[in-house]
């Protein structure tokens, strides 16, 4: 009874690291494309009337736009690998060596 207490503290430990580790990701990219609108702002404030310090822009333009991108991205990916059953109907875990080995040897024969 006290290993599956344990297991179980194990997982929620694992899902609780992963959802701060996803959390952090998230914030870094809303900071990085915060500072990117924030120099695009700074330079349309102070600058644009002269065209002086272009190089703001696209530096500023990378910024905003790159974490959006790899937010598109990943969602993209995600929805498209989306297939419905996350786990084999048989009851076996996902990645168990010797099952898929059986599985390979009995319909290969």
């Amino acid at each position: 009874m006290d290993s599956d207490k344990q297991k179980r503290f194990e997982t929620k430990t694992k899902e609780s690291q992963k959802t701060v580790s996803t959390c952090t990701a998230c914030l870094w990219s809303c900071l990085v494309s915060l500072s990117g609108g924030l120099m695009l702002g700074w330079w349309m404030y102070e600058y644009h009337p002269t065209n002086s310090q272009l190089w703001m822009v696209p530096f500023g333009l990378i910024l905003f736009v790159t974490p959006l991108l790899i937010w598109f991205a990943v969602f993209v990916s995600d929805v498209c690998s989306y297939t419905g059953e996350v786990r084999p109907t048989d009851g076996s875990p996902v990645h168990d060596p010797e099952n898929m080995l059986t599985q390979v040897i009995s319909t290969s024969c």
